[in-house]
């Protein structure tokens, strides 16, 4: 294919939405959960499959799954329903240490075609008094 800048206005949007709709796909694939400290198997976390905008009916088909970097499978979907949930009790410190911040960074595949989201999901830090 060749390009010509004398195309007019149209060859112009064309080559704009090519160049800006991969940064538009990467960002939009931001989603923030936090859980209580405490959080104990089955603990809800969130709706991850519809605030990804994804039909339950195609997570399955479109093989999602979750990948957590170092962390095991703490968090796990449950496919029929969509819900993000924790799958073992998380312990704080051994995650995080003394650190104030703590969170576990997923990344969500969708295959068919191919999307990946970033999720994270942040352990609340309960103050002692």
């Amino acid at each position: 294919m060749v390009f010509s800048w004398r195309e007019g206005p149209g060859a112009w949007r064309l080559l704009l939405s090519l160049l800006l709709f991969p940064i538009w796909e990467a960002g939009s694939g931001q989603v923030h959960y936090s859980i209580p400290e405490e959080a104990k198997h089955g603990t809800f976390v969130g709706r991850i499959a519809q605030d990804l905008g994804l039909e339950l009916a195609e997570l399955v088909p479109r093989l999602f799954r979750v990948a957590s970097k170092g962390h095991g499978d703490l968090l796990e979907v449950n496919l029929q329903n969509g819900i993000l949930f924790v799958n073992s009790r998380i312990d704080r410190e051994e995650l995080c240490g003394r650190s104030l911040e703590c969170s576990i960074h997923l990344e969500v595949i969708v295959e068919r075609p191919l999307q990946v989201f970033h999720v994270e999901v942040e352990r609340a830090h309960q103050i002692q008094i």
